[in-house]
């Protein structure tokens, strides 16, 4: 799977979309608490989180597009 066949995929899909959405959102957010080089406790505690629901929904995503390119065929 790659990302311009998850992006071809979700153009058709509007949960794939929102799921790809809700990826990119979480991704920002890591990153911009990676970036710090002094978090709080609660800004580790929350880059930790966020960084479990991002794996979280990359698995979903991967899930759907194995689902999606299935029906395709």
């Amino acid at each position: 799977m790659t990302d311009q066949e998850t992006l071809r995929l979700a153009e058709g899909n509007p949960e794939l979309r929102a799921l790809v959405d809700e990826h990119q959102r979480l991704d920002a957010r890591v990153d911009a608490l990676n970036k710090r080089h002094v978090r709080t406790s609660d800004e580790e505690t929350e880059r930790r989180h966020l960084a479990k629901q991002k794996l979280a929904n990359k698995d979903r995503i991967a899930r759907l597009v194995v689902r999606l390119k299935a029906a395709e065929k």
